[in-house]
């Protein structure tokens, strides 16, 4: 019988899978260590954020009213990219939120929680207060979000606040 070698050694056509070294895991790990704060001797930057047709336009509202409010508060500012987070924690959220469906419907209206669960894959927890404009990520900044909605809102702000400097003080206004 052939000896067969290790999976993990035929990655990606029979190429091992490259390895990271200690001075990039350093180097990352240091910037995710050093979180920006807002920069006030900068100009703030005022960024738009346009509604469209396809977002959830009650979720949309609720999102850009929370980031609205902490804009008019100067608590917005761009963090460094990439943004340090757990994503254990967003998927913890949404794992909790099902279960919750579960323990109240199961099984006397299993309709309920079959009709919740659905509507509930089609959200994503989103952090209110962006992680790109200085929020934290913490369950306390979580609300389910329309996926789509989640991911063009933050693109959105995302391709207007990429080459600006770490810090610089952001306002949002909405259009459209």
């Amino acid at each position: 019988m052939p000896s067969r070698a290790p999976k993990s050694s035929k990655k990606r056509g029979g190429a091992g899978k490259p390895k990271v070294g200690k001075g990039v895991r350093a180097a990352v790990k240091k910037a995710a260590a050093k979180p920006v704060v807002r920069n006030n001797d900068l100009p703030e930057v005022t960024i738009k954020v346009q509604r469209k047709s396809f977002h959830a336009r009650g979720q949309f509202d609720r999102k850009m009213n929370a980031l609205k409010k902490l804009s008019d508060e100067g608590k917005l500012f761009k963090q460094a990219n990439p943004v340090g987070r757990d994503k254990k924690i967003t998927a913890d959220y949404k794992k909790r939120i099902r279960q919750k469906i579960f323990d109240k419907y199961w099984p006397h209206d299993k309709k309920m929680a079959n009709a919740l669960a659905a509507r509930l894959r089609k959200q994503q927890p989103d952090h209110v207060w962006e992680l790109q404009l200085g929020g934290a990520d913490d369950v306390s900044n979580l609300k389910l979000l329309h996926g789509r909605t989640n991911w063009d809102v933050g693109g959105q702000i995302w391709h207007q606040i990429k080459n600006l400097p770490d810090g610089t003080p952001i306002r949002i206004e909405v259009v459209g």
